[in-house]
């Protein structure tokens, strides 16, 4: 379920914003907002929009990007 900040997020991130860690590093682009999830592309990721920290021309995530790691 959305809270408040999760769905404001979804409604202000648009198709083609870069998404940023906590870091500074890119993590992608963003494709769509599904299911309460980013779908990136360069890489393809989905990101959980409770990771979302704030949106303006670019999408800032909480997490840095190492931790964005996955096997």
């Amino acid at each position: 379920m959305f809270n408040n900040v999760q769905f404001r997020a979804a409604a202000l991130i648009k198709p083609g914003m870069e998404v940023i860690t906590s870091d500074g590093k890119r993590a992608g682009y963003v494709v769509t907002v599904l299911a309460g999830e980013l779908v990136t592309r360069s890489p393809e990721r989905r990101i959980p929009l409770e990771w979302v920290r704030r949106v303006d021309d670019d999408v800032y995530i909480a997490l840095r990007a190492q931790q964005l790691i996955w096997d």
